[in-house]
């Protein structure tokens, strides 16, 4: 039975208010005098079997991790017999909380697809797998920035043993993986099949398995084929709903091989759609229709918990960046098309100079460098001057055009990405200047502007 530790303090965190509660934990709404600042602060309080090594397991999983869309960890700690993790205090709640059972606009679901994937990508790259991924486990800070959390099921595929008993499964059923359902060994597509249940129930507004009985559910996601998200929503791109049933394969050589394949696949679906789509962010509650307010789930979420400075993107065709200092890549991250006719900014290009090479660059806002290979396509495709030898990844960078800006990030590079010698990082864009030195792993460009 849980604990009732609101008042008390632990390890210098008062604990103001619970927030949360599992079978094993509780989550605690805490304050830490000495930095001033509100913490999340999860409690171990059933210590028994393995529960306290996979607690741990946990506050290792999350400390070794730093990305953007992955909740950040403080500390580990016990005091009184007591474990505990602090971790970063997310207001906003959760995506579930923001899921009434409708679809959402095709283009969000990708949109918070992309960065939910690439912190899993980003996690597997590191040997450590989710095994949880559910909308309840995915904090929205923001109505367009997924933070992906509780690690309490992770796994280090790089482990000897694991602390699974044999016979049993770990996870939620209504998103659980079938060869997770069944006790088999697990890699990162496990976890791409359960964010693909997820793309499903936000692209449809229900489960692709909707039962009542747990066991029914898991018996669905090893033997049943899943319907066809389009069937629920005829908004949703026949490409769209290829890709969320390639991640619902039962065999999980049929997936996409990593969550790379899956962003790359998403990201050719978002670059090809019409500019000029605007789509409401979240449903409208069907109460708000009647009334006629037309401000609805979003109008509500929007003034409660407000969205980043800056002047308004919700027109079609704004080119206006919301956050001045670009420090954030998923406002950097649009697809619309800058027009050449009406444009006074010079003309950008990169220079391979040990080939004589020359690549100008398209007028739009975004540009994928890489290699094209299979269903990866990219803007810039160096693979026709051998960038594979070189090392370049798949998708190893992107080009932001900001008006007379470029701007430059990598995009989790297996070698990466540097800007006069300085390595770029992924979220960190750097601005580039006349005649700098672009190195993609051993690529060297020279970035002109003419």
């Amino acid at each position: 039975m849980a604990l009732d530790l609101v008042g008390k303090t632990l390890g210098g965190y008062r604990l103001d208010k619970l927030i949360g509660e599992g079978g094993m934990a509780s989550v605690y709404k805490g304050y830490q005098e000495s930095l001033k600042r509100w913490v999340a602060i999860k409690v171990l309080y059933y210590q028994e079997g393995t529960s306290l090594a996979r607690f741990q397991l946990e506050a290792k999983a999350i400390a070794s991790l730093r990305h953007r869309n992955i909740l950040i960890i403080y500390e580990y700690g016990e005091e009184d017999g007591l474990p505990y993790i602090a971790m970063e205090y997310i207001e906003g709640g959760t995506l579930e909380d923001r899921l009434v059972g409708r679809p959402l606009a095709w283009q969000q679901v990708i949109r918070l697809a992309i960065p939910i994937a690439e912190a899993l990508h980003y996690a597997h790259s590191h040997n450590i797998i989710h095994r949880d991924v559910k909308p309840s486990n995915i904090l929205m800070p923001q109505d367009d920035w997924p933070v992906l959390a509780d690690f309490g099921l992770v796994k280090r595929s790089d482990a000897d043993q694991s602390l699974t008993k044999t016979g049993t499964f770990m996870g939620t059923p209504n998103y659980i993986a079938p060869e997770q359902a069944r006790d088999l060994d697990l890699d990162c597509r496990a976890d791409m099949y359960s964010l693909g249940v997820l793309m499903f129930e936000m692209v449809a507004g229900r489960l692709p398995f909707d039962y009542e009985i747990p066991n029914k559910i898991l018996l669905a996601h090893v033997t049943e084929q899943p319907p066809s998200p389009r069937d629920f929503n005829p908004n949703c791109p026949v490409e769209l709903e290829e890709v969320i049933l390639k991640t619902l394969k039962k065999d999980p050589d049929d997936r996409y091989t990593d969550m790379e394949g899956l962003v790359d696949a998403l990201q050719t679906i978002l670059s090809n759609a019409p500019d000029d789509v605007d789509e409401p962010i979240w449903p409208e509650p069907q109460q708000e229709k009647e009334k006629g307010k037309g401000k609805g789930l979003f109008g509500s979420i929007k003034k409660i918990f407000g969205r980043r400075g800056g002047a308004s993107n919700d027109e079609p065709g704004n080119k206006t960046v919301s956050n001045p200092e670009l420090s954030k890549s998923d406002e950097l991250a649009g697809t619309f098309q800058l027009s050449k006719g009406e444009s006074t900014q010079p003309t950008a290009r990169i220079v391979l100079k040990d080939k004589a090479i020359t690549i100008d660059l398209p007028f739009k806002n975004t540009l994928v460098m890489g290699r094209t290979h299979g269903s990866t396509v990219v803007d810039i495709d160096l693979e026709p001057h051998q960038a594979s030898k070189y090392g370049v990844s798949r998708r190893h960078a992107r080009l932001l055009n900001r008006g007379e800006r470029w701007l430059i990030e990598d995009l989790h590079s297996l070698n990466g990405t540097f800007v006069n010698n300085n390595e770029v990082k992924h979220g960190q864009p750097v601005e580039l200047q006349h005649k700098d030195s672009i190195r993609l792993s051993h690529m060297v460009f020279t970035f002109e502007l003419v």
